[in-house]
């Protein structure tokens, strides 16, 4: 029989609802979120009950801040608890997405930062920028109210800069919500106006920090004024107003 006799497929109303409830997702995508999971750990539906159970709260707890002295420099640390926390895969699981915060975000860069690995602060950035801009506006970051002095006036400076990178973004025509990108046929074209973003206001009151409280650092990361050496030859502005000497060009990624 050739394929124009054949008799066509029928398609029925079961195999439409069929069909329909197969390609039903929930917002948190539970589906795909169990296939990745799967990849990972070998009870999958456990690891997803422990990203449903909201014990304390739904938000996942800031974990214990690491030293900046213990930090600096540190990549194996880095890595370690990168690999520890699953952090490349959980990224891209929207549950636990939707159960992150802002200052856990700001911490892991932070993290990053110290350790010199600055690689890792362009995608930390990137999923900090297609968070929900209600929540994740850089201007609701919540104080930190950390004890370590040196350690606060760098979450500062990466809050300041996380608003200044996000404002060069939207210059270009980049939204948050990816579906909102603004496209340019020329380069002649308007840019795109956009609503600015703003840093907290707590970062007003971090203040500098004090070089006498990491003389105790080895040479290498202290220049001749007794500054925070955390990338050589930095020029953030941002940065060495608190007396921190970086380069910030891993925040502008596209």
């Amino acid at each position: 029989m050739s394929p124009r006799d054949r008799p066509k497929p029928q398609i029925t109303w079961w195999m439409r609802l069929r069909r329909f409830f197969c390609n039903l997702e929930s917002p948190l995508q539970l589906r795909g979120t169990l296939t990745r999971l799967s990849h990972r750990h070998k009870r999958p539906f456990l690891a997803l009950l422990r990203l449903l159970l909201p014990l304390p709260t739904w938000h996942f707890r800031l974990p214990e801040p690491v030293p900046v002295k213990t930090m600096l420099n540190n990549v194996a640390l880095l890595q370690s608890r990168k690999a520890a926390a699953d952090l490349t895969n959980m990224r891209s699981v929207p549950l636990w997405r939707a159960r992150d915060t802002p200052l856990r975000a700001l911490y892991r860069i932070y993290e990053a930062v110290a350790a010199r690995e600055f690689y890792a602060i362009g995608s930390e950035v990137e999923y900090f920028w297609y968070q929900s801009r209600g929540a994740w506006a850089a201007h609701r970051i919540p104080d930190p109210r950390d004890e370590d002095p040196v350690r606060y006036a760098i979450l500062a400076c990466i809050a300041e800069e996380l608003a200044q990178a996000f404002n060069w973004r939207m210059s270009l025509g980049m939204r948050r919500d990816k579906s909102k990108h603004i496209y340019r046929k020329t380069f002649e074209d308007p840019l795109p106006s956009f609503t600015p973003e703003t840093a907290p206001s707590w970062t007003r009151r971090v203040a500098p920090i004090d070089v006498e409280m990491i003389a105790d650092l080895p040479a290498d990361f202290l220049d001749s004024a007794g500054r925070l050496v955390l990338e050589e030859g930095g020029e953030s502005p941002i940065f060495a107003q608190r007396n921190i000497i970086i380069d910030t060009g891993h925040f502008y990624t596209v």
